[in-house]
């Protein structure tokens, strides 16, 4: 045998050696592909926070399953009662009833009331922690509404608004200080945002990659269902219950809804609903609803709370205006707006 037929011998092995290699990477790539009959999809209802909060997670197997529910459940009654205005052991409630105007608070209370702070300066005002006074005269507090069946009078409104504005709260790392103590603080506009959070954590720690919680209009998606496709979530016609305005795919994201229809009353023909303008201590009637579509749940949850009062355009524009973000946006005569980038 010559040289050169050597080297042709020798190429061929290589090129062999390289097709097998190949083909040894797609074999185990294929088999650890997950298989939807190798996964389960479970779900699990909880009721807290006056919210039906409802979990889907892909698993291997249901082995542990009824502990991981178990720790959901613990969490959520825990913050139920810690960020609850009127819970007993709440410290919202402590705060609210404080003796002193520097008070010391948990690192999460810390972190919340900066972020509300934080959002209050960026949206103007438009979102506001101190808001607790007109949520009370309107009879909309911690899910439980009270039956008000007469609106209240110009001069009410005028009084509870004059200890509404996030300026009188100044926040130095664990410390708050007051500036007044009428100044009360409610958290509802942004607790679902990190509850989401903590309990997507969870998930995470549990090996859980694939996984859609939904806590009433807040969402969180990660991963894809066990067939393989993304989640598919509807976001509610506000008039029609029964039917949705539009369906759509999502992974890796936080999905937030805020909206007139869930909480409210009528009155002499009028709607009045939970999410207030803390200018004027009347319900926004500028938007039946607004998503806000993003990575964080925390920013969306207070953005489709703080933009509800604007114009379903500079709502747009806004969300425009902010990278990873996106807007559904139904106005008061049920038109539909959407950012440029909408899923």
């Amino acid at each position: 045998m010559n040289k050169n037929d050597c080297d042709c011998i020798m190429k061929n092995i290589k090129k062999l050696s390289l097709i097998f290699g190949i083909m040894l990477i797609v074999i185990v790539t294929v088999i650890y592909i997950r298989q939807p009959d190798d996964y389960t999809q479970v779900k699990k209802r909880f009721f807290r926070m006056d919210t039906v909060t409802e979990l889907t997670v892909v698993v291997k197997d249901k082995k542990g399953i009824e502990a991981l529910w178990q720790r959901i459940d613990s969490l959520l009654k825990e913050w139920e009662e810690h960020f609850s205005v009127s819970h007993p052991r709440s410290e919202v409630k402590s705060l609210n009833e404080r003796r002193s105007q520097v008070v010391e608070v948990s690192p999460l209370m810390a972190e919340m009331i900066s972020k509300g702070l934080q959002y209050g300066e960026l949206l103007d005002g438009a979102f506001d922690i101190t808001i607790l006074p007109i949520k009370e005269l309107w009879g909309f507090v911690n899910g439980n509404d009270s039956e008000v069946t007469v609106a209240p009078s110009e001069e009410m409104v005028r009084q509870k608004l004059e200890n509404v504005d996030y300026r009188n709260v100044e926040i130095y790392g664990d410390t708050v200080s007051f500036k007044s103590q009428e100044t009360r603080i409610d958290v509802g506009g942004i607790a679902k945002g990190f509850v989401l959070r903590e309990i997507g954590k969870t998930l995470d720690s549990y090996g859980i990659n694939d996984y859609l919680i939904c806590a009433g209009g807040d969402i969180l998606a990660r991963g894809k269902r066990v067939d393989g496709k993304l989640w598919r979530i509807g976001i509610a016609d506000p008039r029609n219950r029964d039917s949705v305005a539009t369906i759509i795919n999502v992974q890796n994201c936080s999905v937030v809804t805020s909206g007139d229809y869930e909480r409210f009353r009528i009155i002499n023909g009028k709607r009045y609903h939970h999410l207030f303008d803390p200018k004027t201590g009347h319900s926004c009637l500028k938007n039946r609803s607004v998503t806000v579509l993003g990575k964080d749940p925390v920013a969306a949850d207070i953005l489709s709370t703080g933009l509800f009062c604007r114009d379903a355009s500079e709502i747009v524009s806004f969300i425009n205006g902010q990278p990873g973000l996106q807007c559904f946006v139904i106005d008061s005569e049920g038109k539909i707006h959407t950012s440029k980038n909408w899923n």
